[in-house]
């Protein structure tokens, strides 16, 4: 009975023809129509009787999902293999993550690839290699126009002019996950780009994208390339990949409401920066990322096409080692300063800046960037104080402390070298309450000019376990002039003492 109803299903439905092979990309397979009724779906087995092929069984409304052994499928003719219906396919390492493993591959090598042009499909541990030519530019799987919801898991995907096609209109998010893409270099049109996303999607857009935990290596031009002209991408996620040997990580281009963060970058080869932002590019998150040994700039931002970016904020990237700039920002490229505070810069002095930070020994920052305060180690972990401006405070003498006359006296010492961190030592009595402080200076901020504050623990004979001062510097003598306010906790409650110094003298060295 099951041959006999399988054999129905295939007289019942017209085969799929593939519709030319000329390089235009308006000419493409056509979808067979949806069914209209529900069809009964079973497990079907390729290579079998009834199912050589892949394709075999794809025509097959009634197999799902398709389970393919071990072994090479070249699927060529006619055209490539086209997925044309809602269907999961299963290699023979489906379920196995395709960055480390080994063993037996289902391998598909057909020379025009693999297209998707339904909705909701699964390719799940396969190798899809050698697509050189034909109608589809060379992807390995093309994810069609219109389509919604793939996703691609555990495959290796290697040895085409470009690795993944990337296209979605619908709701349903797209998956690219536990891939290994590598190597889709082979001569053509975008050549060297392991996603790209220059789609079918002419005057329109394609949005909800989550790419993680894939491994990209040697693809000669770019991990990601999102980069079409004529329309948007937006809701882009790019998360904890491995990028290396790549010609740069990720190429964006009218994007929106996306971000790259906790990828770990290294050794790229082309000219240009492993995050470039190319234009019309809004509200993207650069985050979290390890980005070392580039040939080029790690980070750059321009205005070439599609007009300023806005929005665009790096914070708590690693930036290290890179033969131009750690960030470039070129004239007009972005809407105000871009946020790049809290990044390492691969030195506690801070990026080189020729205006605004020329001792920093790091990776240099060109163009209009807010890049203070800056991590003094590395993230995770690194404390964000650096670029604070350096300078020494000493002072002592007394302040008032009640509103009967009473008095406090106060000494210190503290030095912040280099924006990082703080050292020092004060002495504090109130001699209304008896309270007595005996502390240590570990964060020195100066703010301007005439104004400092630090802070940091204190012994414990102390009368609080830390404090924080703020004093201001106007002359010498600092008598009815100068200001230390002192602020500690208590067993009940915060205490801040003192104001305009009744004796003595504040000095802020610069």
């Amino acid at each position: 009975m099951q041959k006999l109803r399988r054999t129905v299903a295939i007289l019942t439905f017209p085969a799929i023809a593939y519709l030319g092979a000329a390089c235009e990309l308006t000419e493409m397979p056509t979808a067979v129509p949806p069914v209209t009724a529900a069809v009964a779906t079973f497990p079907c087995s390729v290579p079998s009787g009834a199912y050589p092929t892949i394709q075999s069984a794809v025509n097959d409304f009634t197999c799902d999902p398709i389970i393919v052994a071990s072994g090479t499928y070249p699927e060529i003719a006619p055209g490539p293999l086209t997925i044309f219906r809602t269907v999961t396919l299963l290699g023979a390492q489906s379920g196995v993550d395709a960055r480390t493993r080994s063993g037996m591959e289902s391998i598909i090598t057909d020379p025009q690839g693999t297209i998707v042009t339904a909705s909701n499909v699964i390719i799940d541990g396969f190798t899809i290699q050698n697509s050189v030519v034909g109608a589809f530019t060379g992807y390995g799987i093309d994810i069609g126009a219109g389509t919604t919801g793939t996703q691609i898991l555990n495959n290796i995907i290697q040895n085409n002019i470009i690795g993944i096609g990337l296209a979605n209109t619908g709701a349903s998010q797209v998956l690219i996950r536990h891939n290994l893409i590598q190597n889709n270099n082979q001569p053509g049109p975008s050549s060297g780009t392991g996603i790209y996303t220059d789609q079918f999607v002419a005057g329109g857009a394609a949005s909800n994208f989550l790419v993680e935990e894939n491994k990209f290596v040697g693809n000669d031009d770019a991990g990601i390339d999102v980069s079409h002209t004529a329309f948007s991408v937006s809701k882009l996620e790019v998360a904890k990949n491995e990028f290396d040997m790549n010609g740069r990580a990720i190429f964006i281009i009218n994007t929106d409401m996306s971000s790259f963060h906790d990828n770990t970058v290294t050794n790229s080869t082309f000219a240009s920066a492993d995050v470039r932002i190319f234009g019309g590019v809004d509200n993207f998150e650069v985050l979290n990322n390890n980005l070392t040994r580039g040939a080029g700039h790690g980070i750059r931002l321009s205005a070439t096409i599609g007009g300023p970016n806005s929005g665009v904020v790096i914070h708590q990237n690693n930036i290290e080692v890179y033969v131009l700039t750690g960030l470039t920002v070129d004239p007009m490229s972005h809407v105000g300063a871009v946020d790049a505070t809290c990044n390492w810069w691969n030195s506690p002095s801070g990026p080189f800046n020729a205006t605004e930070n020329p001792m920093g020994t790091g990776e240099e920052v060109v163009g209009d960037a807010d890049f203070k305060p800056w991590l003094v180690a590395p993230a995770p972990g690194g404390a964000c104080i650096g670029g604070v401006p350096s300078g020494k405070v000493t002072g002592g003498g007394q302040v008032p402390v009640n509103m009967t006359g009473g008095k406090g006296s106060f000494g210190f010492n503290a030095k912040n070298e280099a924006g990082v961190g703080g050292s020092g030592h004060l002495n504090y009595l109130n001699h209304v309450s008896g309270a007595h402080l005996d502390c240590t200076v570990t964060l020195v901020t100066v703010l301007t000019s005439t104004t400092a504050e630090f802070s940091g623990p204190c012994s414990p004979n102390s009368a609080a376990s830390s404090f924080k001062a703020h004093v201001e510097d106007h002359g010498t003598p600092g008598k009815n002039a100068d200001v230390f306010r002192i602020t500690y906790p208590n067993s009940m409650t915060g205490v801040t003492d003192g104001g305009t110094l009744i004796s003595g003298n504040i000095v802020i060295h610069q």
